[in-house]
């Protein structure tokens, strides 16, 4: 054993208990060779001759560490790999050399030209979202996030961070968008034009899609409109020309259905401008005016019969139908109903005559206590009370009887120089007319449709209507560019139908449209509304 001697720094060996020669080591103590063994040093590094084309003290182009050896192909400080690719042709080189081994070119040129290019595209992508162009930096990114070189890996991972972050905000800017939309949408059906525009305007421009810039144009739009209109029914109210007010009125209620005060003027005027007979019959009054009768030559529809567009001047006041005549009043009093196309009281009635529908607008003055407006001789009947055959001739006065052609089409229009009283769109024929599109080939109830601004009912559609007035083909032609209260030919063989029907397409509904047949046909395309003179006075 080893032992210390007290006061003393010399030190003796004792002998063990055990073995000779040998010492004896105390239970968890380690050998003395290991306790006077020095301590291990770390091996020697490893390395790998130096190429031979590395210029002398390169070090790491990220972390600046001097560089050893290449065995393990990348920096052991950074990680940094200590081959590239070239951005040209993609084939590896040693970062130190100039040129590619692979294609030739300047690595360092590519280098310097592939970081200005995503620098670039970093500063477009930043602006692009400061202006809400979102969707146009997912392009960019992606690219920047595609490109694999050890010197822009920071770029690409700012690429893929900016990337969730656009993702994120395009979501959020969805969200507020729609909710904008709804909010728009709300207004707008309100018809509070006003609210529209205050909420788009506070909308950052480049948010704003097609569909709500055509929003703002159209509530700016309405409410231009309803200012001019209302100058145009004070104006109207001012020289009492009810007809032109009633229809302002109208169109202002179109587009501000909940005001109150206009609601209450059209009550008024409704009561002014429409005259109801003791059978129930509502009739319109209409005032006399100018209006260019016929096709312009602009119309893709013009027919032959149509043109050229005259200038036609209506003298008298008359009350015209606000609605076909339906198959009950027809019933009630002629006693039989002659209709084919629909068994319902309030269809129009169709299957009439010419010379019954004469016939109908007298027993109707005879029944407002008026002299018959038509003197019938000769009459010819069929067996269902149809008149085939008559001597027809005219008494005057102001008793109902049927439009003649060209107070039909100044009534049509109301004031329209369109091809329809609506405008000039063919899609919108559905909402003022039954015709062959959506009338699943049969008649329907009057008034369904919209009126045209005169209050008028059905007279693009539904059947067309028996006018007065003999019918020419070529009278247009015939006629001189200004006349005054027309009547047509003297005579013919056919009378003039006006309007379109169930059956027909929408070329027939035009204002302007004109067919014909004789004046003892029927079919089922064919009815009539009446009509009436007006004193200037009768209001």
């Amino acid at each position: 054993m080893v032992k210390l001697e007290p006061g003393g720094g010399s030190i003796v060996m004792l002998p063990s208990s055990g073995a000779s020669g040998t010492f004896a080591a105390e239970a968890g103590t380690e050998s003395i060779t290991q306790l006077i063994q020095p301590p291990a040093q770390p091996p020697p590094p490893v390395t790998t001759p130096l190429p031979e084309d590395l210029p002398p003290g390169t070090t790491c182009p990220q972390c600046q560490a001097a560089i050893r050896g290449l065995a393990d192909r990348t920096c052991p400080q950074c990680g940094r790999p200590y081959h590239e690719p070239c951005l040209n042709c993609q084939s590896l080189n040693p970062f130190w050399v100039r040129n590619c081994r692979g294609c030739g070119s300047d690595l360092l040129t590519l280098k310097q030209h592939m970081f200005a290019n995503l620098n670039s595209q970093k500063q477009q992508i930043l602006k692009l979202r400061e202006s809400y162009g979102h969707d146009r930096t997912l392009p960019l990114l992606k690219y920047m996030s595609t490109v694999n070189h050890p010197d822009f890996v920071a770029l690409k991972e700012w690429a893929k961070s900016m990337t969730m972050l656009i993702q994120k905000e395009r979501r959020d800017i969805k969200a507020y968008v729609d909710g904008i939309r709804a909010q728009a949408n709300a207004a707008m059906e309100s018809q509070k034009y006003e609210r529209v525009r205050q909420i788009l305007e506070q909308v950052p421009r480049p948010l704003l899609d097609e569909p709500l810039r055509q929003q703002y144009v159209d509530a700016g739009e309405a409410l231009t409109e309803v200012d001019s209109l209302v100058r145009e029914i004070r104006n109207a109210i001012s020289t009492k020309q009810y007809s032109q007010l009633l229809s302002c009125v109208q169109r202002y209620l179109e587009l501000k259905a909940n005001d109150p005060e206009a609601q209450n003027l059209q009550r008024k005027i409704e009561k002014l401008t429409m005259v109801v007979s003791a059978k129930g019959m509502k009739l319109r009054r209409i005032p006399g005016g100018r209006f260019y009768m016929g096709s312009h030559d602009s119309d893709e529809y013009l027919r032959n019969n149509e043109h050229p567009q005259h200038k036609v001047i209506i003298t008298n006041n008359f009350f015209i139908g606000v609605y076909l005549v339906t198959q009950k009043q027809f019933q009630e009093l002629m006693e039989y109903n002659p209709s084919i196309v629909a068994e319902n009281e309030d269809c129009p009635v169709d299957s009439v005559t010419w010379y019954s529908a004469i016939e109908f607008c007298n027993k109707m003055s005879e029944a407002e206590s008026l002299q018959p407006y038509y003197a019938l001789k000769a009459v010819r009947r069929r067996s269902n009370g149809l008149i085939e055959g008559a001597n027809v001739s005219i008494l005057g006065g102001e008793g109902f009887r049927l439009p003649s052609e060209a107070e039909w089409e100044y009534a049509c229009r109301a004031g329209s120089v369109s091809p329809w009283c609506f405008g000039d769109q063919v899609l919108d024929v559905s909402n003022y007319a039954w015709y062959y599109e959506n009338s699943s080939m049969e008649t329907h109830p009057v008034g369904q449709r919209k009126p045209n601004s005169w209050g008028l009912f059905d007279m693009h559609g539904n059947v067309m209507e028996w006018c007065y007035d003999w019918y020419n083909e070529f009278q247009y032609q015939q006629s001189s560019e200004e006349e005054t209260d027309p009547t047509g030919p003297v005579d013919g063989t056919a009378k003039v139908l006006r309007g379109g029907a169930w059956q027909f397409g929408a070329e027939a509904t035009r204002c302007a449209y004109r067919n014909n047949s004789t004046p003892d046909a029927i079919a089922g395309v064919i009815g009539f509304r009446v009509c009436r003179n007006a004193s200037d006075d009768a209001m």
